[in-house]
């Protein structure tokens, strides 16, 4: 391969800030508004024009992880905190569907372009600075800690300085850079990605409802007459604007059956054009044979692939499968979640859900090895293939990010490393349960 030298630069140091966030995500908007609340000057970093991230980008449209889980007991709202704030606020602004059942939990689906003004209006309200349309492009380390980051965006190549840093990338872009060991899914193998759109033009009435077992029927029959449908368990739900129906519904994989690296641009480049593709196929199969669906027409389709997994940092305490699959508890707890290990694996789609319980996110596991003044949030957390396939959803991506934003102010308070945060007075700011 040939080598270029770049040249040595002289970069304009352009701010300097208490905390900076890494991507304004669910987890980065909820970590800037905590850090700003508690009073610290906050800046935030997104590379897209919005905010939103996979729920909006990526179209992910539903809140996943606000509800309990199980037959034997009615549904009820588990998690509240900064995730019930949010889902509030969409409510209030009729932006939010009822409660849809979902297995033995629940979700509701929004409408992406109230989720990017609520997400602005909560950032405003907290004071924290945004800069959108930048990309974090290297790190400025000394003596194991990040100082600052370097950003490249239409303004040219700056640094900026901080005194914390919250990672809510998604992918761990920062913590890798600042050198964190991660891994990628269990020996490679990450869930599959799906390109998600939305048709109007549904007869509701007709289009809902359909069991999920009549929808692999209907999949498997199109195959059969030469449609390319290479995932038979599709959800479509309901939004909350009039006869449209958010479909999630495709998988994105290579011609060997292997998955995306959300990491490669390759990878991504051609996730993107499989993805457009795919969608055509399951457009003209739903319209055939999905009743509800004849007259409807694509009106939107996701700015990009919906990643569900890439990175995942190595941390200071993981998230085992066993702490979901048996429902643990933990003193340290900054998130509980009663929603399914949801495994979009090769083989299909692993579903696990459970009965009338909950499992805690503990603090450690967002708290990366070797960076003291680094956190994590979000679906980077560390965490067991199929625990991260429950925990990565939107909800807990709200709680982790609202408690990395907090521990961020109590770090600089206290004049303490993350991992030194009083866990008591985190759990006590936080207020994830109610």
């Amino acid at each position: 391969m040939e080598i270029y030298h770049e040249g040595a630069r002289s970069l304009p140091v352009v701010q300097q800030v208490d905390v900076l966030v890494a991507g304004g995500g669910p987890s980065g908007v909820a970590a800037a508004t905590a850090a700003a609340r508690a009073g610290q000057n906050t800046l935030m970093i997104e590379r897209y024009g919005f905010c939103g991230g996979m729920a909006t980008a990526g179209m992910s449209g539903a809140i996943c992880g606000l509800f309990t889980s199980g037959k034997s007991a009615p549904l009820r709202q588990l998690v509240h905190g900064f995730a019930g704030e949010f889902y509030h606020h969409l409510q209030k602004r009729g932006a939010v569907s009822a409660p849809f059942p979902f297995g033995a939990t629940a979700l509701v689906v929004h409408d992406p372009q109230v989720w990017k003004e609520i997400a602005d209006d909560l950032l405003a309200d907290s004071g924290v600075k945004v800069l959108f349309h930048t990309q974090m492009t290297d790190v400025v380390m000394q003596d194991g800690e990040l100082k600052g980051v370097i950003i490249e965006n239409k303004s040219g190549r700056q640094v900026i300085l901080a005194k914390r840093f919250v990672d809510a990338t998604g992918d761990g872009d920062l913590c890798v850079k600042a050198g964190v060991p991660h891994t990628l899914g269990r020996n490679g193998m990450v869930q599959y990605p799906t390109m998600v759109f939305r048709m109007n033009q549904v007869d509701i009435a007709r289009g809902i409802g359909h069991s999920m077992q009549q929808l692999e029927v209907w999949v498997e029959e199109a195959q059969r007459q030469g449609y390319t449908l290479p995932r038979r368990h599709i959800y479509l739900l309901p939004s909350p604007r009039p006869n449209e129906v958010m479909c999630n519904v495709t998988s994105i994989l290579r011609e060997d059956g292997r998955p995306i690296d959300a990491t490669s641009a390759e990878d991504l480049t051609f996730a993107e054009q499989s993805g457009r593709r795919q969608i055509r196929q399951y457009e003209r199969f739903l319209q055939r044979f999905v009743p509800g669906f004849e007259h409807a027409k694509i009106n939107d389709v996701a700015t990009q692939i919906g990643i569900r997994q890439s990175r995942t940092i190595v941390g200071q305490g993981k998230l085992t499968n066993d702490d979901v699959l048996l429902a643990r508890k933990s003193p340290r707890s900054v998130a509980k979640s009663a929603w399914c290990i949801e495994a979009h694996n090769n083989d299909g789609i692993f579903m696990f859900y459970l009965d009338n319980d909950y499992y805690d996110i503990p603090y450690d596991t967002l708290l990366p090895q070797q960076v003291p003044n680094l956190i994590t949030a979000g679906r980077t957390l560390c965490a067991e293939h199929e625990a991260l396939a429950s925990a990565r959803v939107t909800a807990q991506c709200f709680l982790t990010g609202y408690a990395a934003g907090t521990a961020a102010a109590l770090s600089l308070r206290q004049n303490r490393a993350f991992a030194g945060v009083d866990i008591a007075e985190l759990c006590s700011i936080i207020e994830y349960s109610v």
